[in-house]
């Protein structure tokens, strides 16, 4: 007799593994040109192919019974990506943001997870006799497997929260280092994360789920099988988070709009620090600089590039910004750009371009945002200014 191996819902989980391995791959051919970023993106969708595996490993039908009598010592590897995706997540988010990643003794707790691990192992390995099955699947099928469970799948989720909270502190931060921020999306990767976060949470969910029914409607009401579906459900989750990754993750553009980390730390550091830590010389430099060189032309200047213009650490320069302008650096910056923009449209020699043209010569790269702080800063739209500034200009008498 014929042994069925897999079942229908298995072809969601053989999707996931093939797409996660196929752009493994290609992310890594691409490595040159995005740098780690791709290296961290390889390193995660490598982990998803492996745990959508244990997934069939463990529950696919006679596939279980196959890998049990032919690869026993895979659960035990494969149990190894539960832990170290969390991690992986971690440094491709940070991957995506900076430019340069600066590694502090803090971040050691990234191979906390690996550990962990370690001693799980070894544990099962001596709790255990490896002549009655792996010692890493007895404990899935022992009494402690869902304390164990939990704690892992918290873990994982954590490391998403920490994800998330990346994110979150760098949006904070955003007019602080960039000149112009409304190409600057980062909801996708939001959305990934909390996925991620989701779906590491969803065993606990339904469990939670079936716990709660047969205690308000007595033992027994519903049944651990009745809620194989919800599981289920998880793979499904599973490849649509994938499907997300892959369309917007290699996804190019973002090297030009990058900070260092180091630099929104040192903006932090500015924020916090009460003290003028700059010269009346060097708001000179910068005023100077600023109306010479008119860096503010450039729609994709950052803090760290004006600040390495004009000789100052970023810090230096934010803390210069803030204190002695009242602003931060996207306002600073944009004063500029306003200010060119009102010049060119009270000028009769450029009364035949237009309000867009000038302002992405200024410097802005959104024409939502320009009209936005245009109105903001002279409380009419740009083109009354220009009418009303051009009004006294005498009408030309064409050629006779």
């Amino acid at each position: 007799m014929d042994i069925v191996l897999f079942n229908t819902h298995d072809i969601v989980i053989f999707v996931t593994i093939y797409l996660c391995l196929l752009f493994a791959v290609i992310a890594m051919a691409g490595r040159h040109s995005q740098g780690w970023r791709n290296v961290w993106l390889s390193g995660f969708l490598l982990s998803q192919a492996f745990v959508a595996f244990y997934v069939l490993a463990l529950w696919g039908e006679g596939f279980h019974s196959w890998v049990l009598s032919h690869t026993p010592w895979i659960f035990s590897v494969l149990e190894l990506a539960l832990w170290v995706e969390g991690p992986l997540l971690l440094l491709y988010v940070r991957s995506v943001l900076f430019r340069r990643t600066q590694f502090q003794r803090f971040d050691l707790i990234l191979v906390a997870p690996v550990a962990a691990y370690l001693a799980v192992f070894i544990a099962v390995h001596l709790a255990f006799d490896s002549s009655e099955g792996p010692p890493m699947l007895q404990l899935l099928k022992s009494a402690s497997v869902q304390q164990y469970e939990d704690v892992r799948n918290l873990v994982r989720a954590s490391f998403g929260g920490w994800a998330l909270w990346t994110i979150l502190r760098y949006e904070r931060h955003m007019s602080d280092v960039y000149s112009n921020v409304d190409l600057l999306s980062y909801r996708w990767l939001k959305i990934l994360v909390l996925g991620f976060i989701g779906l590491r949470l969803w065993t606990v969910l339904y469990l939670t789920v079936y716990l709660v029914i047969n205690f308000v409607a007595g033992a027994g009401t519903v049944a651990a099988d009745d809620l194989g579906t919800l599981g289920l459900l998880a793979n499904y989750g599973q490849l649509l988070l994938i499907s997300g990754l892959l369309y917007y993750g290699l996804g190019g553009g973002y090297e030009s709009q990058r900070v260092a980390q180091r630099t929104l730390e040192e903006v932090g550091e500015a924020k916090a620090d009460n003290r003028q830590a700059y010269s009346a010389e060097q708001v000179q430099r910068l005023s100077r600089h600023m109306a010479q060189a008119r860096p503010y032309l450039n729609s994709n200047l950052r803090l760290e590039d004006l600040a390495h213009q004009v000789s100052l650490s970023s810090k230096l320069l934010s803390n210069l910004i803030n204190r002695e302008f009242g602003c931060n650096f996207f306002e600073y910056v944009n004063r500029y750009r306003l200010a060119e923009v009102k010049a060119a449209l009270a000028d009769p020699e450029q009364v035949d371009t237009s309000v867009l043209d000038l302002a992405l010569r200024a410097g802005y790269n959104s024409k939502t945002t320009f009209n936005r702080l245009f109105k903001l800063d002279t409380g009419v739209t740009p083109s009354q200014f220009r009418k009303t500034e051009l009004a006294v200009v005498p009408v030309r008498e064409p050629a006779g």
